[in-house]
């Protein structure tokens, strides 16, 4: 791409990072190639698919998957969706509806016995404030509180792929107090949560 000037680059310390050549008579064409779906779609493991699967069982709005029989421990499969929904964004879109239609399932006591990862747990805390936030159900944000793991002080992307740019960060203050930096904000999420959840 260099080669043929689609691209530029620049040397920051010992990396170099390459910048798109707007100006190139083919930018359009790459730059439709890098928007589409495809780029963003990744190989999933037969795990990842049974996760889907059970999300979409419990109420997520996922597009093209057949649910399957619902799981035992809801909240346990929400601790091990954080792995995916970190890899996701279309999964990671979709848990505040998913949450917010099985909410009364989900107690401090289920919260505290779970056997995850310390980040896995911080995450989901970070979903169950971000639906208190977008269904009104302080109840949500109280469980929360549960796992937020104080020893997770700095920033940290929260989609492991994520751009480094800076224009394609969002100004999403809850996600910021939990230590996450994410390329979607608090309107991403209501938009689809909006549109498959009906509040008083």
């Amino acid at each position: 791409m260099q080669q043929a000037r689609l691209v530029s680059s620049e040397h920051d310390g010992s990396h170099q990072v390459f910048f798109a050549n707007a100006s190139h008579p083919d930018a359009d064409a790459l730059r439709t190639l890098v928007a589409s779906e495809t780029r963003r779609s990744s190989p999933t493991s037969p795990e990842d698919e049974l996760v889907k699967r059970q999300l979409k069982a419990m109420g997520a709005p996922l597009r093209g998957v057949g649910p399957e029989e619902l799981p035992e421990s809801k909240p346990e499969l929400f601790v091990h969706a954080m792995d995916l929904a970190r890899r996701d964004p279309v999964v990671a879109k979709t848990l505040p509806v998913c949450i917010w239609k099985q909410r009364d399932s989900i107690t401090a006591k289920a919260l505290e016995d779970l056997s995850a990862r310390p980040e896995d747990k911080h995450a989901l805390g970070f979903f169950l404030e971000l639906t208190s936030e977008l269904g009104g159900d302080r109840r949500l944000a109280g469980l929360a509180e549960v796992l937020h793991d104080r020893r997770f002080t700095a920033v940290r992307e929260f989609f492991y792929l994520a751009s480094t740019r800076r224009e394609a960060q969002r100004d999403f203050s809850l996600a910021t107090k939990w230590g996450f930096r994410m390329s979607m904000n608090l309107e991403a999420f209501r938009a689809l949560f909006d549109k498959f959840v009906a509040t008083p």
